[in-house]
């Protein structure tokens, strides 16, 4: 579908898109993203952005998207770049045997080369923004470049494990793939509660989730490949040490758990778990 039909069929129901967050510094907003009205956002979890967002995005920055290989901006910090460039090192030289089906179809083996690919083929740049909320590590704003990845302080501060910050970028990448609307997240269900009857929580900054713009109904979204991302890893990275066969199964389940649409989530279990 043309990128223009995709902005009507998305704005039909709606009227009139929403505006864009604050501009971050260094940032191209596209004059189709000027508009009353102003979105609600969660500072709960990670980033949010709309369906309207993802399609006004596309469509402006569509001509420009094709291209392998990103740089950082020039305000990134250094221990920030340095770190960045230490983890995506991590992730191209792990190694493993088979794969899931779910996982050939998102990042093909368990392999760096895969996961190498996976990154560098789609994100562009990388530059620097608070991404709405003291909690975000990264994010992707479809309005300022769909295919541009954002980095936070907390990419440095928070002290979550290497393959955390990992299962974050390669979520943050998933959003680049304008065709599928960026995989835009589904709000979720209140009450949210796990197997075990307990208030579910975002594994980043204890905030709830009942309600939030934070979970997924797709095995192909965000939550849903980064959890697949880390259970292959868990289970058949075959040069990972067993800490990070442990953060990364840890937090697997963890993301699991944002899959609210039943046949979705037996399907990633049936998959991988």
């Amino acid at each position: 579908m043309e990128l223009s039909a995709l902005l009507a069929l998305q704005l039909a129901a709606g009227g009139s898109p929403p505006p864009p967050p604050p501009v971050p510094k260094g940032a191209e907003a596209p004059a189709a993203a000027q508009a009353p009205a102003s979105p609600e956002r969660s500072s709960a979890d990670l980033y949010y952005f709309t369906p309207e967002e993802a399609a006004q995005g596309a469509k402006a920055f569509f001509p420009r998207l094709r291209k392998k290989g990103w740089t950082f901006d020039s305000d990134v910090p250094q221990a920030i770049q340095d770190q960045m460039r230490k983890d995506l090192a991590f992730m191209a030289q792990l190694a493993g045997e088979g794969a899931s089906k779910l996982h050939q179809e998102i990042f093909g083996a368990v392999s760096g080369a895969a996961y190498k690919e996976f990154f560098d083929s789609r994100v562009t740049a990388i530059g620097l923004s608070g991404c709405g909320s003291g909690n975000a590590v990264a994010c992707v704003m479809p309005l300022f470049g769909p295919s541009k990845m954002w980095l936070t302080d907390n990419f440095i501060k928070f002290s979550h494990p290497q393959i955390a910050r990992m299962m974050v970028v390669y979520h943050e990448a998933r959003h680049t793939e304008i065709m599928h609307g960026s995989w835009g997240h589904a709000r979720c269900p209140a009450p949210f509660l796990d197997s075990r009857g307990r208030e579910m929580k975002s594994i980043w900054t204890g905030a709830a989730l009942a309600g939030e713009p934070a979970c997924d109904k797709t095995p192909l979204g965000s939550y849903g490949s980064s959890a697949i991302l880390l259970k292959n890893i868990q289970k058949r990275c075959t040069n990972c040490t067993d800490k990070v066969r442990m953060d990364a199964g840890l937090y697997a389940d963890d993301q699991l758990g944002r899959i609210t649409d039943a046949q979705s989530r037996r399907r990633m279990e049936e998959d991988s778990w």
